[in-house]
């Protein structure tokens, strides 16, 4: 099921395709009710929000951020997502959404950039803001990814899959999250269309005052070293296997000797799946 608190955000930007009009069932009942109830939650929470505002100070667009796997965020969302709301209004949100720090929400007003937890407005009204003056550059880069879909079609078809590293740094406060297609979309739209923002240089590198926060504090260079390294470590693990079975040295070489008990242990496990 579609996380009800992206659909809704989705909704306030219109980008929620029109509804079916064919008769609903008990899964997509209950899926519009969950929507639904998002939908409520969310028209005022942002009322709670409109009084942290500037006078004249107007919001533009929403980004929402979940734990489900189009966003990343260990910041974002702490240790293990774990978190103890105290008030009563945070304890009914964890009630009805079963949610602790995983719905995060980025917030563009013409003047800056609004980031809070949701349970942790709730509790504590905690916010972020980054005024587009102390933003010097915005990083937007666009990573591609290529799988085969095996649930469509056969033979499988060859699909790409785009993400994003969204970056930028402002004072001494850095933001860093990966975005999936339509997040990606939300923003680009925003960068074209408030005036302040269009004013901010978007690059495709990582931009960092500090020379240690360009090494230590740098999403883009973290994504490619982990990419190499998993190739790297697949091709190591070919070698060793391949030493071990064609020439029998190195530490697999007992996998390939059929007597000893790695072997036989590989064997049974194979014999029993």
């Amino acid at each position: 099921m579609a996380n009800p608190f992206k659909v809704v955000i989705n909704q306030l930007n219109n980008e929620i395709a029109n509804s079916s009009k064919k008769e609903l069932n008990k899964q997509q009942k209950k899926n519009l009710f969950n929507q639904t109830k998002m939908y409520i939650f969310l028209q005022d929470f942002i009322e709670k929000v409109k009084p942290y505002l500037e006078e004249g100070e107007e919001i533009h667009a929403y980004l929402p951020m979940t734990s489900d796997g189009q966003n990343v965020s260990a910041v974002g969302l702490g240790l293990l997502g774990m978190y103890h709301p105290e008030t009563e209004e945070a304890k009914a949100y964890v009630k009805n959404f079963n949610d602790l720090r995983g719905n995060r929400i980025l917030i563009f007003t013409d003047q800056r950039m609004i980031f809070t937890t949701i349970i942790e407005f709730l509790d504590q009204r905690t916010f972020f803001s980054y005024p587009y003056t102390t933003i010097k550059a915005i990083t937007l880069k666009e990573n591609k990814m290529n799988y085969f879909d095996w649930d469509e079609s056969f033979p499988p078809k060859r699909v790409a899959l785009y993400t994003y590293i969204f970056d930028f740094e402002s004072e001494n406060h850095i933001f860093s999250e990966l975005l999936g297609q339509r997040d990606a979309d939300i923003l680009k739209r925003q960068l074209l269309e408030i005036p302040a923002l269009k004013e901010i240089v978007v690059i495709k590198k990582v931009y960092r005052e500090r020379r240690f926060d360009r090494v230590v504090n740098n999403p883009v260079l973290a994504y490619r070293l982990t990419y190499y390294f998993s190739i790297i470590a697949a091709v190591v693990f070919l070698i060793l296997l391949a030493l071990g079975g064609f020439f029998h040295i190195g530490p697999a070489k007992s996998l390939f000797d059929f007597g000893t008990e790695p072997a036989l242990q590989l064997i049974s496990t194979c014999l029993l799946l």
